[in-house]
């Protein structure tokens, strides 16, 4: 499981903020947001956005680059913010929360089946009963077909970005991404692997979840989408 490194300063200029505002949307419909976890947090967007609610937000990723953005724009907006550095695969909280967020496909970055086992077996322990898992993974679709080969240049005098991405037809791809700014240059490959819904569902049953349910882009669910949103909650026998 491979963390963002320099790229991490250029996240956000690549990211649609009315992705984020819907996504908020979608996650105030479905969890008590009361004390929230959020794995895989990248730059802050959602956890500050949440933060200013008023909820108690532990943001965390295991890149220290994404970390460290969070806490200084989480500062230079007056937000109340804990951040920290860890890997979603090993992880145990001090006190359970009510509400975990593993958003924007950071799951795919966790290339064995074992370790996503891992992920959700630390997630059930760590939530508060009738507490609320969301994450979500870019589909089988997404993968196979719509990143298949795909590529993206944006090429001026003072900025240069390329993006290549390739499949293995099997929910693999790989993103390569390279950018040069003012003479500061970035290069960067990361791995991502979605599995069938029908898998992940085996999966959280085995680590404890009986209440599961999953849309595709905020909607009803349908095999040809982007992305697949699981709503999952820890209820008693």
């Amino acid at each position: 499981m491979a963390a963002y490194k320099e790229f991490s300063y250029y996240y956000d200029s690549l990211m649609d903020p009315d992705f984020y505002s819907d996504y908020l949307e979608f996650i105030h419909e479905h969890a008590n947001l009361k004390t929230v976890l959020e794995l895989g947090c990248g730059t802050g967007l959602t956890a500050i956005e949440l933060a200013k609610e008023g909820h108690q937000v532990l943001a965390t990723d295991l890149s220290e680059d994404m970390v460290n953005i969070t806490a200084l724009k989480a500062k230079d907006e007056g937000v109340e913010l804990l951040t920290e550095t860890i890997d979603m695969c090993d992880f145990a909280l001090s006190q359970p929360v009510d509400t975990i967020l593993c958003l924007t496909d950071a799951i795919n970055y966790v290339l064995s089946k074992k370790k996503v086992q891992d992920v959700f077996n630390n997630v059930y322990e760590g939530l508060k009963y009738n507490g609320t898992f969301i994450f979500d993974v870019n589909s089988l679709y997404k993968c196979n077909v719509i990143l298949d080969d795909y590529h993206e240049k944006n090429e001026d005098e003072d900025f240069f970005f390329s993006w290549d991405v390739e499949s293995d037809h099997e929910g693999g791809i790989t993103h390569h991404i390279i950018i040069d700014e003012d003479g500061h240059h970035v290069d960067e490959t990361h791995r991502q692997k979605t599995l069938p819904v029908k898998e992940y569902i085996q999966m959280l049953k085995k680590a404890g979840f009986k209440s599961i349910a999953y849309y595709s882009d905020f909607g009803e669910y349908k095999q040809e989408c982007e992305r697949i949103i699981f709503v999952v909650k820890k209820v008693r026998d």
